[in-house]
Order: structure tokens, then sequence, then C-alpha cells
């Protein structure tokens, strides 16, 4: 069965960046090739002015004592205030999130960045600003305006060429702007593979004994976003958690989904209460009807769209 749902162009980007600092020989490894690696993922940062600012990613490279600070936008707009706020920010802003890779943290530098999609970028150039922007298509990455990078300046000079790549989406799967349908699939799969994992490698507990394995909410969206785990911040993960639980409570309210699931919702998670053939036969089931045209319109029956 073809999987026709698909990412928000922010869970897109937000993966085409990450891996872009990780090496993956799937996808363009420019940044990383020059030292980058993630720092943190949509935390905030108050800056000297008594400002904050919540950039999607930052990365820093100690090798060019450098950090790039990312946002992120798969929709239409910018935000004039948010850009005069990131005006704003310096250096010495950054340090303590760079701290544990950067060795020269007086000489250290820094380019906020814009990355957008190609069918969004001529909107996105009518909010007028001075920083770069690195736009994706399907088949090149290119960079508009200058870092203050020189290094920077010369690696995204010409159209890097995306044919023939694989695109990540795994590194950050979901974020709260993904239709819920899309984050349900997420969120089963891996609490089928948390159950299968704490039911030591496919061996069946009793019924009883699968009653007493409790499945957090946070062990669902740690398994998810794992590659990246460590650079969310609290707050970040705070609002993916209940947006997990507020998909898994509407999908639950219909009667026979939740009897034939066996997935009791708790206060932190959940508790399975049926046989685990049961529950991976019916996981499987759930999921390829939410992926199928039955299966959105029943979701939207339940009046999760």
């Amino acid at each position: 069965m073809v999987n026709d749902m698909e990412p928000c162009g922010h869970t897109k980007l937000m993966n085409y960046v990450i891996g872009m600092c990780r090496k993956n020989k799937q996808w363009i490894t420019q940044l990383t090739d020059l030292g980058y690696e993630l720092q943190i993922v949509e935390q905030t940062i108050h800056l000297a002015t008594g400002d904050s600012i919540k950039p999607d990613i930052v990365s820093s490279s100690n090798r060019l004592l450098h950090s790039l600070v990312f946002d992120v936008k798969g929709g239409k707009s910018l935000d004039e205030d948010q850009l005069s706020r990131y005006s704003k920010l310096l250096p010495d802003d950054l340090r303590w999130v760079t701290w544990n890779e950067v060795y020269d943290k007086l000489r250290l530098k820094l380019d906020v960045c814009i990355c957008d999609l190609e069918e969004n970028d001529k909107y996105i150039k009518m909010t007028k600003h001075d920083f770069p922007v690195l736009t994706f298509s399907s088949s090149k990455l290119t960079k508009e305006g200058q870092f203050k990078n020189h290094t920077l300046n010369e690696v995204f000079k010409q159209p890097i060429v995306l044919e023939g790549m694989m695109p990540p989406l795994s590194y950050y799967p979901f974020s709260e702007e993904d239709d819920s349908a899309y984050i349900a699939t997420h969120v089963l799969r891996t609490l089928l593979s948390i159950a299968l994992h704490k039911s030591k490698q496919g061996m069946e507990f009793s019924e009883d004994g699968l009653k007493q394995d409790l499945i957090e909410f946070n062990d669902v969206l740690a398994a998810n976003f794992n590659p990246i785990w460590k650079a969310l911040s609290i707050e970040h993960k705070r609002v993916l958690a209940l947006k997990i639980q507020e998909i898994t409570a509407r999908i639950l309210e219909d009667p026979e989904i939740k009897e034939s699931l066996g997935i009791i919702q708790q206060r932190k998670g959940y508790k399975v209460s049926k046989n685990l053939n049961q529950f991976q036969e019916q996981a499987t089931r759930l999921i390829e009807e939410i992926q199928s045209e039955k299966g959105q319109t029943k979701l939207i029956d339940l009046g999760i769209f």
C-alpha cells in the first residue's frame, strides 16, 4: 500500500537541516563536513538586550568557531518582529548553548539563516531582511544573500544537486503542525515496538502480566526523536507529548478501536490489556486504515480533522 500522507513543510525542512549536520550517505553533508553539530532544537534563547528568540535549530562548528541559527519556514510568511529580534543576537547569547562544542568561545561568530521551500520562496521574499536564505526544491538547494562566514558562502555559492538523494524524515518525525493521522501512524508503530521490546523480544506475557506494563508518553516521544532527543528542549518535549496524548485520546473515543487495541490510556501513558499478538495485529490494521481512504474517513467521523 502506498502511503499518501506526507509531513508538513516545517517537518520536512527540520529533517533536511538536521540531516546536513549528521553523517548520512543518502543526503547532503556540507555542514557536517565543516564540523557542524546539532546543539538545540526549538529552545528559547534569552538575549542580553532583554529580548528572547526561539530558533528552530542551532548548530555549531568547532572547526570554524561559528554557529548557524536556523529559522525554518514551511509556510508562506515570516514574522517581522522575530526577524528584528534575530538581528540583536550576539555570540555571547549562544555561549551557554555551545559550551560543549566550541573550545574558543571568545572568537565565536554566528549567522542567522532562513530556510524555506521553493513553492513558498516568492512569498518569503516579500518580507525584507538581511539574512541569507537556503531554499530547498526537489532537485536542488540554493542560497540567496550572504553569510558573514566566507567558508559558507563558498560552499553554497553554486546550487547543490539533490537529485538522486533520499531526503531524511526520521530525525524529526513529526511536529505539532502535522496532520493528526500522520502523527498517529508514528505513535501506534512506536507503541507496538515498545510493547514488543518490553515483552522480552516477542515472548508473550499473560493478559494479567501485560496489564502491569505501563508505556509512558515520554517513552513514545523519546523513541521517535531518539537521534535528537538530547537537543530537544523540555518545553518542546512537553508540547509534543501533549500532542501525542491528544491524538491518542481522540482515536480511542471510538469504543470498537479501544476494545480491539486493548489500550487503556493513563495520565502518563498507556497500559496494554490484550494478548500481545492481538495488539500487534490490531495496531497494524489500524495504521493501514488510517493511511487509507477508509481510515481517513473514520478519523473524520471521530472529529480529528
